[in-house]
């Protein structure tokens, strides 16, 4: 039996945000699911989780940066990891206004888990990518690079072109 056409395979270039995002959520899905088996741990607080380990004591905001997500991210990640007893809050003894998140007993517990778990994940992702996309990672970091360089919106903005005549196209 032929195998039949993958459809947004076939929309090219058109189709790299969905591609994209499907591509994730097959990784993301079984690696998720293995840390909550084993664990009893979320996927999304990995990140986190080696860093606080690694640094100790962090601001959210610093977190944030260093991670390149949003404050408010952090925030929710490490509700949920305090509610789990997997971290700590406390004010900082120099600016009382700055929150510093570590990660409570349980938590660096957990973290020597997350690596054994971690082994196994980069073991097969490093299998997938040797068969399928051996420059992956490098061809990943050069887009994110690029991206860091001019973001995406900007680059959706038209160049040189009649913005009036797009207009009347939409319109009609």
């Amino acid at each position: 039996m032929a195998q039949s056409l993958d459809y947004l395979q076939s929309l090219g270039i058109s189709a790299l945000g969905s591609r994209l995002r499907r591509l994730f959520e097959n990784l993301n899905g079984a690696v998720s699911q293995l840390y909550r088996d084993e664990l009893g741990f979320e996927q999304r607080w990995f990140s986190l989780t080696l860093l606080l380990e690694e640094r100790g004591s962090i601001s959210i905001q610093s977190a944030a940066d260093l991670l390149g997500t949003s404050h408010v991210s952090i925030l929710q990640i490490a509700k949920a990891m305090e509610a789990e007893g997997l971290l700590k809050r406390r004010k900082s003894d120099k600016d009382r206004r700055l929150v510093l998140l570590s990660l409570s007993t349980k938590g660096l517990k957990t973290a020597e888990r997350v690596h054994e778990i971690s082994h196994r994940v980069d073991a097969a992702a490093g299998a997938l990518l040797d068969e399928a996309a051996p420059n992956f990672i490098e061809n990943l970091t050069r887009l994110e690079n690029a991206l860091g360089h001019k973001s995406f919106s900007n680059r959706l903005e038209p160049s040189g072109s009649n913005t009036s005549s797009s207009q009347e196209k939409i319109d009609v």
